[in-house]
């Protein structure tokens, strides 16, 4: 099963992501969608790498949010 399958956006329409990275795991949201669970990872911090593979992106708006500020 594909996570992604509907969660985005027509073409030429903008995408929603959230990420959070919290202890050793990793989830994403895609437009309000879970469509990734990484946990057991192997980094806890460091830095962040924006990608794309086969195709352009772009990226309109990019907010951090540390997670102690959503926890008060």
């Amino acid at each position: 099963m594909n996570l992604t399958d509907g969660s985005e956006n027509p073409v030429g329409e903008w995408n929603t992501m959230a990420i959070e990275c919290l202890a050793d795991e990793i989830k994403v949201w895609v437009n309000g969608d879970l469509v990734n669970h990484g946990y057991d990872c192997t980094t806890t911090k460091g830095q962040i790498a924006l990608q794309a593979e086969g195709s352009e992106v772009e990226f309109r708006k990019l907010v951090l949010v540390p997670i102690t500020e959503l926890s008060e």
